[in-house]
């Protein structure tokens, strides 16, 4: 039960993360806001990790698989989904990245040749359907009805690196904890972001406002830092195959967050999530019956 709790934190603290880099985004740009993300998860991380850090020799060991996640798939997902949400709703961007499970098993497939199973096509092609139900704003037989949000493109460059993300993972043969990936990767992201952020100054912090900076806290820790502790505890203790299942609750979640924030949801928002839902579900059971 400790396991399930620590997960739903997790998926909990995303849901409400596309809020809170909404918020942020009124009083500064996406690369200003990705940038206080990481730096404030890497604050938190620090003190925690720091007496438990590995040696030279095993950073050193895995430093080409923590550089290449670290900046395709930490940094490349963080800076076009802050871009994606400029220009989207946070339900939207939530629904398309709820696909990232399929997502990863097609480039598994098109990348490494991994074989697919007939359930697994099955369960891709109910989750793409949603996203169809949702871009055609539940109108998927009017072809007029087709069209994109501005940010939702960028929202699938951001779900294409949050994939190369998990195909990294997933080859992934090192010595390293995943606590200890997760505080390299950060703080490789973090340290992109200070680079490219460089032809464009930072704002002075008294210059934000205050409920900038307490989404900037929000989800840099809890969002962030301790999400993915939460998210590592609960993994180890129930298999990650099993604890994939739980990102599925991640729109469900947004979902909640929609209503405390005032965003506006629709029928197909709520018909297009049950497709994808349905789609990872039937994708989860085929793993999860391997697996036993």
């Amino acid at each position: 039960m400790k396991n399930i709790l620590y997960l739903l934190i997790a998926t909990a603290t995303w849901g409400l993360n596309f809020f809170l880099a909404k918020i942020m985004m009124e009083s500064s740009s996406a690369l200003e806001a990705g940038f206080w993300r990481y730096f404030i998860a890497v604050l938190v991380l620090t003190p925690i990790l720091w007496k438990q850090l590995p040696s030279w020799k095993i950073i050193w060991r895995n430093s080409k698989l923590l550089l290449g996640v670290g900046l395709v798939g930490i940094f490349g997902f963080n800076y076009f989904f802050f871009i994606g949400l400029s220009g989207t709703s946070a339900i939207n961007a939530a629904l398309i990245m709820s696909l990232n499970p399929a997502l990863t098993l097609v480039l598994a497939w098109l990348i490494f040749g991994q074989k697919m199973s007939s359930a697994q096509g099955l369960g891709i092609g109910l989750a793409f359907l949603g996203v169809l139900f949702l871009i055609s704003k539940g109108k998927p037989w009017a072809l007029e009805g087709l069209a994109m949000e501005p940010g939702d493109t960028y929202m699938w460059i951001a779900n294409f690196a949050f994939a190369t993300y998990h195909l990294g993972v997933r080859q992934y043969k090192g010595s390293m904890e995943n606590l200890h990936f997760t505080f390299f990767t950060t703080l490789i992201c973090s340290f992109c972001f200070f680079l490219v952020i460089q032809p464009y100054p930072l704002l002075e912090p008294t210059t934000y406002p205050a409920k900038f900076w307490y989404a900037a806290i929000g989800m840099g820790g809890p969002g962030t830092a301790l999400a993915y502790v939460a998210w590592n505890h609960g993994a180890a203790g129930l298999g990650l195959g099993r604890a994939a299942v739980f990102m599925n609750t991640v729109p469900f979640f947004t979902s909640l967050f929609a209503l405390l924030f005032g965003a506006t949801l629709y029928l197909y928002h709520l018909w297009s999530g049950l497709l994808i839902i349905a789609g990872l579900l039937v994708i989860q059971w085929q793993q999860w019956r391997a697996t036993r």
